[in-house]
């Protein structure tokens, strides 16, 4: 082989590895280009899922909070229809005369009037006695006697039923606010 045939087939071959470099190159950055595209859209999958994550944890906590309440509005529902009753049973008792008190064939209301506050004990729900000053949230006026003396206007002259609120433990709640009379 000549000097001028070698040096066209060494021609032909740096052609040909240019042209090959080139498509490379052309590859390289078709799959540089692919992988950023790729990038792009596992960054916003990965977005995605911590927003639907922080999304579903937010709704997880609502339904839980709703469930809560819900529980504790059947529960206060429930003890507001038996208050009536478990309270005209404790006045009952309170004024059921000693020597019945004491008998054989009453002890039956001593069991059930400690029951029942056994059951308002468990159940964290408290009577409580009215102060004797005003407190919209704890205290119903049912009715007004007139009085001049200042030191007594608004004060409270009788508690007509007791108020009852339920121990959260966090927040107490009244139940059922204490029905009074007052002096204005």
């Amino acid at each position: 082989m000549t000097k001028k045939e070698g040096k066209k087939v060494e021609n032909k071959s740096n052609e040909k590895l240019l042209k090959k470099i080139e498509e490379l190159e052309k590859e390289n950055k078709k799959l540089e280009k692919d992988l950023k595209e790729k990038e792009e859209i596992l960054k916003n999958t990965q977005l995605q899922y911590l927003q639907l994550k922080n999304d579903f944890d937010s709704f997880s906590r609502r339904v839980s909070e709703n469930e809560q309440k819900m529980k504790q509005e059947i529960f206060e529902k429930t003890i507001l229809k038996f208050i009536p009753i478990l309270e005209d049973f404790i006045k009952s008792y309170e004024h059921l005369p000693e020597e019945f008190k004491n008998h054989k064939w009453t002890e039956w209301l001593s069991i059930i009037n400690k029951k029942i506050w056994k059951f308002l004990e468990d159940n964290k729900i408290e009577i409580i006695d009215t102060s004797w000053d005003i407190n919209e949230e704890h205290h119903e006026i049912i009715w007004v006697n007139p009085v001049e003396d200042e030191e007594k206007k608004w004060k409270i002259i009788q508690e007509v039923t007791k108020w009852y609120i339920v121990n959260y433990g966090d927040k107490k709640k009244v139940l059922l606010p204490a029905k009074v009379i007052i002096w204005q």
